[in-house]
């Protein structure tokens, strides 16, 4: 077991023809696409090969069967299909025979893509990779590659969304609402991957707007993620390389289940436990039309703070009442039964510029076991 992983952590760090083999499979399609790009157009083939079999690496390591990276960013995701977009129609281009593996792979990834991409646009869940580029690569494609990008992508739709579940991302689009999940293999962030402590923080769009959102790195403790949290411990604590299953299992318990109801989604998780007294959480999210019930369970026992947090782009207003949400001319309300504190936060866009958010937080002191709710509804007024 050691020697394995001496061996792992060796072949992060090894030089492959003069190009280093990072740790992340996306670095090394963010290193291998240009090299492959470059040594086409300069008729270079030892480049051109080099570049290839970093793409390839970084295809056969880093995706989900369902074609969604395993390094837990939804930015990520959106830099490989660019990525192997533009190296398939380089090689189509030029009539190169590995055109159908690259196509097949960003195929794959395309189909991905969209499939987290919800009414109101890409979630940003996760880290944002080096190199990220958010200009629109396809501008100056001619009309034969508009014409197969086109074709790529409508053969590219993941029709089968249970495949991405177990993958760990949960897609689900129920009345006026749109909704991503995300849950770690085994409830711990991949080690040296892009993924946050974001288990039980979905991104919620409303009617086509984003409502409940990832704020993003950068953060203070306690206002990083929407979710549910334990004396302002995360579910699940970090990842190492020498971490064992057997040991995460013995640590914090079975891998959470995150799955589709007939009105919702459910979540337990075991990841608290690690604290003593068995604390397992289980969220269920109610969706009715305009509305929504987020039914919260603390199992165990003790005494502890229970915080539950939402982070929205929306106005938000303290009231008697619980929290009034605006954006435009649509009004929600807010509730939780439990005190609840609004706090600014802000989130850094693509382009460099601050978004600005709130952090809502409904938080107890409570023995346990302890249930509670968070309703959102539009306001009637």
């Amino acid at each position: 077991m050691l020697r394995q992983w001496r061996w792992e952590r060796l072949r992060g760090r090894v030089k492959a023809n003069g190009q280093g083999w990072n740790a992340r499979p996306g670095d090394q399609a963010a290193q291998g696409a240009p090299l492959y790009r470059d040594g086409l157009a300069a008729g270079d083939e030892e480049k051109a090969a080099r570049g290839l079999r970093l793409l390839l690496a970084a295809a056969e390591q880093g995706l989900g069967v369902s074609g969604i990276t395993r390094e837990g960013s939804s930015l990520r995701q959106r830099q490989l299909a660019r990525l192997f977009i533009e190296s398939w129609l380089a090689a189509r281009h030029r009539a190169r025979p590995e055109q159908w593996r690259l196509a097949a792979a960003a195929r794959s990834m395309v189909g991905a893509l969209d499939a987290i991409t919800l009414t109101g646009g890409l979630p940003e869940i996760g880290g944002r990779p080096e190199g990220l580029d958010f200009e629109d690569p396809f501008a100056v494609l001619d009309d034969s590659e508009l014409r197969a990008l086109e074709e790529l992508r409508r053969q590219a739709r993941l029709c089968d969304l249970e495949i991405l579940r177990q993958d760990g991302w949960l897609r689900l689009d129920i009345g006026a609402w749109s909704g991503l999940w995300h849950c770690p293999p085994g409830g711990w962030p991949v080690h040296e991957g892009l993924a946050h402590h974001d288990l039980g923080a979905p991104e919620l769009h409303w009617n086509g707007i984003p409502l409940f959102v990832d704020p993003g790195p950068g953060q203070a403790a306690g206002a990083r993620h929407g979710g549910l949290s334990l004396d302002g411990n995360d579910p699940y604590p970090e990842v190492r390389d020498a971490y064992s299953e057997a040991f995460r299992r013995n640590i914090a318990g079975p891998a959470p289940e995150l799955r589709t109801i007939h009105d919702g989604v459910r979540l337990a998780m075991d990841g608290f436990g690690r604290f003593g007294g068995h604390r397992q959480i289980e969220r269920y999210w109610h969706f009715d039309g305009d509305s929504m019930t987020l039914d919260d369970i603390v199992l165990g026992t003790g005494r502890p703070r229970i915080e539950r947090r939402l982070i929205t782009p929306w106005t938000a207003e303290q009231t008697e009442g619980g929290v009034v949400l605006t954006s435009g001319g649509h009004r929600l309300l807010l509730s939780g039964g439990t005190p609840v504190t609004v706090q600014p936060v802000k989130r850094r866009t693509l382009r460099g510029e601050e978004l600005p958010l709130t952090a809502i937080l409904f938080a107890i002191r409570a023995n346990l076991p302890w249930s509670g709710s968070i309703t959102v509804r539009p306001v009637t007024a």
